[in-house]
């Protein structure tokens, strides 16, 4: 992606969430009759400018903010006697702290209603058909097939998948019926489930998606890697047996004696090759790890947008060979490695479409979900497992506004939670600084989520105007929480601040922001630099 294709995206992101938080102070300012003199959106000159009464309306060169002008908001500002009723220092404490509010407010209010569109319009949502089914457990011993689709649970009738974990969580007996469609006909097994040492009722075994066949060599003097098989090989037949999956593999290798005869497609630059080896042995049954294999669940499936791993160049469908010069043989393997080097520069060898590639990157530490929290560690940005097939989506549309409304409320809460807790850590240090994304990066995500599909645009636009809420209400002067935390302190005083005093708090809430700035552009700059320079050459 080059720097060119974030600009339109970050532009229509920013214009939308400035424009709301700005209606929200001019909306507020009104309501309490103070005159606003400019409603700008952007800084630096005007592209377009109007007035319309009392009020200039601008759209301005430099699309990363915007400001509601109000009379007598600069401090030591001296008005005639005729003008301090509309002015908005001469306004009551509570009407200027209102008036603050009013923006994060809208930034709040904001997402609700875009989760509760989403919802109404339809988002896509993971249905119950199975994707594999686990050899040996419930599900596959009381007949359920890949392809299912499960229709009810003990009578109650499901179609999305997490209906499907809920239905089985809040079943206490050990058996369940459980409906499913197979080829336009109703079926009905009764499922099995074994109780756990703790008590609780295990998983039936039935999962949406199938892992492929794909394998990796953990021996590499073992059967399989002396008979030729490569890391990133995928299985296709063993001894005559089609096989789709890493489950179907496991049971035909498990069911396999003497030699054996493996089919398998081998990624070569943009092409693929067939071919069939033979693994000489005794005739006990085979396993992975027998052969010195092991599934292939450490591939890159996902490259954050603003990432060590997306500047480095990772891409979709690398296979991890090597992380700081050690074999790896599995994802937590890849993910321990990477945690380990603390940031360190490291060099990954990885196999892309047949070749190997070598890239050197450093790890950056952020916040990753852990259970119900959040948890700094050294991460690159990429999202890492096997090769997946299966997996069904249907709209979801949620036809009552009440409802969508609701879950746009929980939702947006939740998004609050996170970022307050993000926020919190940022501030005692135990997540770095160079987390902070700006604009560039910010840029990078919006136009990576706009290429996907407009719902995760319009979902990351909600992420990020709760994150401008909760900044425009950090207790810094400039900031809106700046202003109604000097209001709140005229207040316990009794009388106005000093003019002094709130140019120098005014002056320092100025440096703290430029100072965050600063540490946003300069990682903007500094994992971008090869994009920003080709950029202003295409403009030259």
């Amino acid at each position: 992606m080059s720097l060119g294709d974030a600009i339109l995206p970050i532009v229509i992101l920013l214009g939308v969430l400035v424009f709301v938080h700005e209606l929200g102070h001019f909306v507020v300012a009104k309501l309490f009759d103070v005159r606003v003199e400019r409603f700008s959106l952007g800084f630096g000159p005007a592209l377009l400018r109007r007035r319309v009464g009392e009020t200039e309306y601008v759209i301005a060169a430099l699309p990363l903010g915007g400001y509601v002008k109000m009379l007598g908001e600069v401090p030591g500002e001296e008005l005639p006697e005729p003008d301090r009723a509309r002015a908005f220092n001469y306004k009551p404490p509570w009407q200027r702290i209102a008036i603050a509010l009013a923006g994060p407010a809208m930034n709040v209010v904001l997402p609700v209603f875009m989760v509760a569109g989403l919802l109404m319009a339809g988002i896509p949502t993971l249905t119950s058909s199975v994707g594999a089914v686990r050899p040996g457990t419930p599900a596959e011993l009381a007949g359920l097939l890949p392809g299912d689709r499960i229709t009810s649970v003990s009578g109650s009738e499901i179609w999305r998948w997490k209906d499907l974990t809920e239905a089985l969580r809040l079943r206490s007996t050990p058996e369940v019926e459980i409906g499913v469609e197979r080829g336009g006909e109703q079926l009905s097994f009764a499922v099995a489930r074994e109780r756990l040492e703790d008590g609780s009722l295990g998983p039936i075994g039935v999962e949406p998606f199938a892992a492929s066949s794909m394998v990796g060599v953990a021996d590499e003097d073992g059967p399989a890697a002396v008979a030729g098989i490569q890391s990133g090989d995928v299985i296709t037949e063993v001894n005559g047996t089609p096989v789709t999956d890493r489950y179907a593999l496991e049971v035909a290798l498990a069911a396999a004696r003497g030699e054996l005869e493996l089919e398998l497609r081998r990624k070569l630059g943009d092409t693929e090759e067939r071919l069939i080896i033979r693994v000489r042995g005794d005739a006990a049954p085979r396993s992975l790890e027998g052969l010195g294999l092991v599934p292939a669940d450490f591939s890159v499936i996902d490259v954050q947008p603003v990432s060590p791993a997306r500047a480095a160049g990772l891409q979709d469908g690398d296979l991890f060979l090597r992380v700081a010069g050690e074999p790896v043989s599995s994802g937590n393997q890849v993910r321990e490695r990477i945690r380990a080097s603390e940031g360190r520069p490291i060099e990954v060898e990885l196999l892309r479409a047949g070749e190997r590639v070598t890239i050197e990157l450093s790890a950056t530490r952020r916040l990753i979900p852990v259970g119900d929290g959040m948890e700094p560690h050294f991460v690159i940005g990429i999202s890492i497992g096997p090769e997946l097939t299966g997996g069904t989506y249907a709209d979801e549309v949620v036809s009552n506004p009440l409802v969508a409304l609701w879950r746009g409320v929980d939702r947006t809460f939740e998004m609050l939670r996170l970022i307050i807790v993000g926020v919190a850590q940022l501030v005692t240090g135990s997540v770095g600084v160079e987390s902070l994304a700006g604009p560039i990066g910010i840029g990078e995500i919006a136009a990576d989520t706009l290429q996907r599909s407009w719902t995760d645009f319009f979902s990351f636009m909600a992420v990020i105007s709760v994150n401008l809420a909760i900044l425009n209400l950090l207790p810094i002067p400039v900031l809106d929480g700046g202003q109604i935390l000097l209001t709140l302190a005229e207040m316990a005083r009794g009388s106005p601040l000093p003019d002094r005093a709130r140019e120098m708090a005014q002056a320092l809430g100025f440096s703290l922001i430029l100072v965050l700035m600063g540490f946003a552009f300069w990682n903007d700059i500094s994992r971008n630099w090869e994009g920003i320079i080709g950029f202003l050459k295409s403009l030259v």
